[in-house]
């Protein structure tokens, strides 16, 4: 059982639940994990944004114009939520040991006094020393990455949509499970 335990801390430990599976600042995890909200919401919100403006005089979006929608999405996405929640997560994660002179060490975790106590905490720390910069660092990889991942995952949702509405019958809408279930599909597409 001791082993079976171990096993699953150590693959828990290599992911993003390493706070949780520690034991350690809890709370940190959950702030951390809490911030997607704020990165799928842009994303939706922008992606809606961009599809309106360009949509044609009859209010339709071709292919070509939903994956450009889907790639402002992205990179709003990432200029709103992604990047500046990445690098603070980067800053917090313990593997951050110091081999980066310029990285925030947290590897005094377990000391009496550790320097970072958790999102809110570390957030006010790369501030203080780095500015508006230290949110922002890796910008052009981040959004390069998130900006395909939109145009991917808006551009097959909407085109497996509009294939999915043709088996309704006219007038009729896509039930919350089909919807559901191209989402899914979409997301699966995208990873």
């Amino acid at each position: 059982m001791a082993a079976i335990w171990e096993g699953m801390v150590c693959r828990m430990h290599d992911s993003d639940n390493w706070q949780l599976a520690q034991g350690w600042d809890t709370y940190a995890a959950i702030e951390t994990r809490e911030t997607s909200w704020a990165q799928g919401n842009a994303g939706f919100v922008a992606f809606d944004t961009y599809k309106t403006l360009l949509q044609d005089e009859a209010g339709k979006i071709s292919g070509p114009r939903t994956v450009l929608a889907g790639f402002g999405a992205g990179i709003t996405e990432s200029l709103l939520a992604v990047t500046p929640f990445e690098s603070i997560k980067t800053t917090l994660h313990p593997h951050n040991n110091g081999t980066d002179p310029d990285a925030l060490r947290i590897d005094d975790r377990k000391s009496a006094n550790p320097r970072m106590r958790g999102f809110l905490h570390g957030s006010s720390i790369i501030w203080r020393e780095r500015g508006f910069r230290g949110f922002f660092q890796g910008f052009i990889p981040t959004t390069a990455r998130q900006a395909a991942n939109s145009a991917t995952r808006f551009g097959s949702y909407t085109t497996i949509k509009q294939f999915a509405q043709g088996y309704v019958a006219p007038g009729e809408k896509l039930g919350t499970m089909s919807t559901f279930g191209i989402g899914g599909l979409a997301g699966l597409i995208t990873v």
